[in-house]
């Protein structure tokens, strides 16, 4: 199991001590390893140096960088050198003592027959709503399978994927995307591997950092539309979506917070309005601008965004990316005002739900996309015309 040193590298030493020792509880009279993968070369171990047996600490490996999508490589060098029949990228979160996590999550590879695993932690309503709004989703329609957090830093890989992502030539056709979160799920499916997720109950937390919502907005939907634009010509053949294979259960976090008010998202949405709609109609057809407009913005807790219009939003982006109509960067920030109309509408509506009926709510949404998607493939591929 790899750790990425990077952004707390005292986090991932302690993460990967805990991990250490929960592999050998957990896994007794196996051979198990967990490294930390660092970007700092001092103190590290070169790639292709042996590695210590039965070290007392985690041994520290250089991988290039400290981030997750550059780490990867060398975990899998690591991995299919041993010739070890799983392994795993893990963040550096606190992690239970017990070691039971470990084997949950684990098992489905070195029992199952599964080729990848991706962990899903318990959410509160209004956390991770860029994943519940737009990721989610999206990817579902896309690709046609329901894994509920595809953007995870954090994957479990048998040894046969292993091997094949590590020969794959997009490491030096695509290096800017290749590694990354999105771009291992959909070399997993194209190459009809077979995939799990794990619910792992709530999620460790950090503490708490300042979002710049329309930078997270540009890196999550760049990373989506390239995967898009790599992948035409598989997606466009899928119909609906199939559930994944699901372990453990999800019983939703505890979530006592009261919903944030909608007033100061839906004063965006407006400004956004204002000042963005020439941009806006660049992008998005007549019919499509004038469902934007016709959207009650008094009292904010009136305002509702329907589902089909926010899949069709998504969608005319995709394609206005696609097109290069605008810098590409200019084109995704200038979404937020949107997306934020749309969180205003998620909080007006499951504010007061449970969390099986916020679960069933996204599935709803889902669906949207999925019969929407008609509207993103005639879009796709006749992108001149306005209207499909």
């Amino acid at each position: 199991m790899g750790i990425p040193s990077e952004p707390d590298p005292l986090g991932a030493s302690d993460a990967a001590g805990v991990v250490q020792a929960g592999l050998r509880a957990a896994f007794a009279g196996q051979r198990t390893l967990a490294v930390i993968l660092t970007g700092d070369q001092r103190g590290a171990l070169a790639p292709g140096e042996p590695l210590p047996s039965g070290a007392a600490e985690p041994p520290i490996v250089y991988a290039g960088s400290g981030d997750a999508a550059a780490s990867l490589p060398a975990l899998l060098e690591l991995a299919v050198g041993m010739g070890a029949p799983a392994c795993a990228l893990l963040e550096a979160l606190p992690r239970p003592e017990d070691p039971a996590w470990l084997r949950t999550l684990l098992d489905p590879v070195l029992s199952g027959g599964f080729d990848l695993v991706a962990p899903a932690y318990a959410r509160g309503r209004f956390d991770g709503v860029l994943v519940t709004g737009i990721v989610y989703p999206l990817t579902r329609a896309l690709f046609g399978h329901r894994l509920r957090q595809p953007l995870g830093p954090e994957i479990v890989l048998s040894a046969r994927l292993a091997e094949l992502l590590l020969h794959d030539p997009s490491w030096l056709r695509d290096p800017l995307h290749a590694g990354g979160d999105l771009w291992v799920i959909t070399m997993a499916i194209a190459r009809e591997c077979r995939m799990a997720q794990v619910m792992l109950g709530a999620r460790p937390r950090r503490p708490a950092q300042p979002t710049d919502v329309p930078a997270a907005l540009a890196r999550v939907l760049g990373t989506v539309f390239h995967e898009m634009e790599l992948h035409a010509h598989a997606w466009m053949r899928v119909r609906g979506s199939v559930p994944v294979a699901t372990f453990g259960e999800d019983g939703g976090a505890e979530d006592s917070a009261p919903p944030p008010s909608p007033d100061p998202l839906v004063a965006a949405f407006t400004l956004g309005w204002q000042d963005l709609r020439r941009l806006w109609s660049e992008v998005m057809p007549p019919q499509t601008m004038l469902a934007l407009q016709r959207i009650p913005r008094e009292p904010a807790s009136a305002f509702r965004m329907p589902d089909a219009l926010w899949a069709r939003v998504l969608y005319d982006f995709a394609v206005g990316w696609r097109m290069k109509v605008m810098d590409r960067e200019m084109l995704l920030r200038s979404l937020t005002p949107l997306y934020l109309g749309w969180v205003a509408s998620f909080v007006n509506e499951v504010g007061g739900l449970g969390h099986l009926e916020v679960e069933a709510r996204v599935e709803a949404l889902c669906a949207a996309f999925e019969t929407e998607k008609r509207y993103l493939i005639s879009r796709w591929r006749w992108p001149d015309r306005f209207s499909p």
